[in-house]
């Protein structure tokens, strides 16, 4: 059996800017970045396609591009059709027919001199679905993949969480930057006529925001951009974050996949594991052992890993493992008799801000934080102080009486401060009809309430900005009538431990040939306005990219100021709004400059955008669009 040799070696990388990839019979072509290991024979190839800009991506080195090439792997970033530098119009957001992209891409990597004829697909987020969306058709050829923090129901999970109508990720931070990214000139060769003609049409094509807008909850169309992942027999690997707003549907994926599989969840938002400030783990050192088992059939060196690991949150940290998902335990049920029940007069549909950014998402930054305040405008249901601890690891149910037509519940723990430290939370709508009991699961998760605290679940008409605010038809509120946490022994655990990043992710920042200096600012505000009683999220950030130690002919600077703001107003909820704005300035190598100019600004029923572009100071396009 193979074994990895020199498994310190690195090898210098090659790497080959916009290759052109044939789709179908079409006189189309996608754009791809390939990173060789040099002095190599064939190797296995590593695709991950996107719908976003491989050429923005290469403004900060294409750091796990570059590394795993440099580990011995081709690795392939593909733009898809109609984004970026590859052809074609533009699909709308999560098109099923995306996987014919990926598929072309894959069919034309394993022939080709320098891969020895195997692939895997990976990707976080939007790459995840896609490589979990490919593997699902079973093409030859592709031997893995891994997903990181995707979900296999964009509406779900996203677009409309819960069934109601998404606010500020989609409409907002998504689908504004989605538009800026589609407005941004070429980065790669700026002058070049192909480029150019490619850019232009972009500029006044219709942007995922319409799309966004225009299907509602329950539009058929977004059954179809679904992902059935119990089609993928492939070997798995799945990464998901306890504070991501794809918790649930990465590990659904997860559960529903036939193949070899390793699920891993940590306690990160929507960021790679090596990246997070929280917990961070050795990502690329993890994947590579998961390509050299399945692509080259190399022992792991961490076998006895079982196929389940997860990180218990709470006040004594630590990973463990379990033999399955959801891990095998108990139930413990309660009929919350013996909880204080406590709630204001009338229910408040502001609430939901101190939830964090785990569904915005921001990234890096944004963690829950005390709930208090908003528990204050929620009917909250408090248990006595534990007498031993509780380790809860698995879905969270919640059973309801009367509940109104969209509900929010959360679950936290209250500790000896009396603060309220989220654990999990749902969200359901059930229609204008409602029903006359309800039953609401949480999203997944594994976290230790120690003995002395106390559980809280909190009920609330919505969670803003996650959806737009709403106050109920009736102010009488809904009745708990059960709770039932899975629990898993601490007796019965093992604890076990990742390596951190190597050199804190140094590694990945010197080896590549482009390397960025930038500069970034960021801000995350909550604010009360007591003389219109409304409450607002504004977010800001200011950055600065221009690579250095440049071997390509990309030497531009970058500079995005992004501002976004969502205003929950209590006594008008329809008056709310979650506005929006990107700009850029360019300073191209040969001398020219553009500026790019995005907005939105979206109401519950409606929303504006604008791009305006110019070249030089004269005017490119000037559009708006309107839902």
């Amino acid at each position: 059996m193979p074994v990895r040799e020199e498994a310190d070696r690195r090898f210098e990388v090659t790497v080959h800017r916009d290759l052109r990839i044939p789709v179908g019979e079409r006189d189309l072509t996608l754009s791809a970045d390939l990173f060789l290991p040099a002095g190599t024979g064939p190797v296995p190839v590593l695709i991950t396609v996107l719908p976003y800009r491989r050429d923005v991506a290469a403004m900060n080195g294409s750091p796990l591009e570059r590394w795993f090439a440099a580990h011995g792997y081709a690795a392939l970033l593909v733009d898809m059709l109609g984004t970026g530098s590859s052809d074609g119009t533009q699909r709308p957001p999560f098109d099923p027919d995306e996987v014919d992209d990926a598929l072309a891409a894959l069919d034309w990597a394993i022939r080709q001199p320098w891969c020895d004829s195997t692939a895997g697909m990976w990707g976080g987020s939007y790459g995840a679905m896609t490589a979990m969306r490919t593997a699902g058709r079973r093409p030859a050829g592709l031997r893995a993949i891994i997903a990181v923090q995707g979900t296999m129901d964009p509406e779900r999970d996203f677009v409309h969480p819960g069934g109601a109508r998404g606010a500020f990720s989609p409409l907002g931070s998504w689908g504004l930057g989605t538009l800026f990214s589609q407005l941004l000139p070429p980065l790669d060769d700026f002058a070049d006529t192909a480029e150019q003609a490619r850019w232009r049409r972009r500029l006044t094509a219709p942007p995922y925001l319409l799309d966004l807008h225009r299907r509602g909850p329950g539009d058929p169309a977004w059954a179809a951009r679904g992902i059935d992942t119990s089609a993928i027999e492939v070997p798995a690997l799945c990464v998901a974050g306890w504070r991501d707003l794809f918790v649930d549907g990465m590990i659904r994926a997860y559960e529903g996949m036939r193949g070899p599989k390793r699920l891993v969840a940590g306690p990160w938002m929507h960021v790679m594991p090596h990246e997070c400030p929280t917990t961070p783990i050795d990502f690329p050192g993890l994947a590579l052992s998961w390509w050299d088992r399945w692509l080259r059939d190399i022992p792991s060196t961490d076998a006895e890993t079982p196929s389940v690991s997860v990180h218990v949150q709470g006040r004594r940290p630590r990973w463990i493992s379990t033999g399955q998902w959801p891990p095998r335990g108990t139930e413990l049920v309660d009929n919350l008799s013996t909880w204080d029940r406590v709630g204001p007069g009338e229910p408040d549909p502001a609430v939901g801000l101190l939830s964090g950014l785990w569904s915005t998402p921001a990234g890096a930054f944004g963690l829950p934080l005390d709930q208090h305040d908003d528990d204050t405008g929620s009917l909250c249901y408090t248990s006595p102080p534990l007498t031993e601890p509780l380790l809860i690891s698995g879905r969270v149910l919640v059973e309801l009486e009367s509940p109104w037509p969209r509900v929010s519940v959360k679950l936290t723990e209250v500790d000896h401060a009396q603060r309220s430290i989220m654990v999990c939370a749902g969200l359901l709508t059930l229609g204008a009809d409602g029903a006359g009991t309800a039953e609401i699961g949480l999203t997944p998760t594994t976290y230790e309430i120690p003995a002395g605290h106390r559980l809280r679940l909190a009920i609330a008409p919505g969670d803003f900005p996650r959806v737009w605010p709403k106050s109920p038809d009736t102010p009488e509120w809904p009745v708990v009538t059960a709770l039932t946490l899975p629990l898993l022994s601490t007796t019965d655990t093992n604890e076990i431990s990742y390596p951190l990043p190597e050199n804190d992710t140094g590694e990945l920042a010197a080896e590549p040939a482009l390397q960025v200096a930038g500069t970034e600012q960021a801000v995350w505000e909550i604010t009360t306005d007591l003389l219109n009683d409304s409450v607002s999220l504004r977010l800001a950030s200011e950055n600065t990219a221009e690579p250095g130690n440049n071997t390509h002919r990309r030497k531009h600077q970058l500079r995005v100021k992004q501002l976004m703001v969502a205003t929950a107003r209590r006594a008008e909820p329809e008056d709310s709004t979650v506005s929006g704005n990107i700009t850029a300035t360019i300073e191209i190598e040969t001398g020219e400059q553009v500026t790019v100019d995005a907005t939105v600004t979206a109401t519950p029923t409606g929303f504006d955008a604008t791009g305006r572009v110019t070249l030089d100071g004269e005017p490119l396009t000037d559009r708006r669009w309107h839902g």
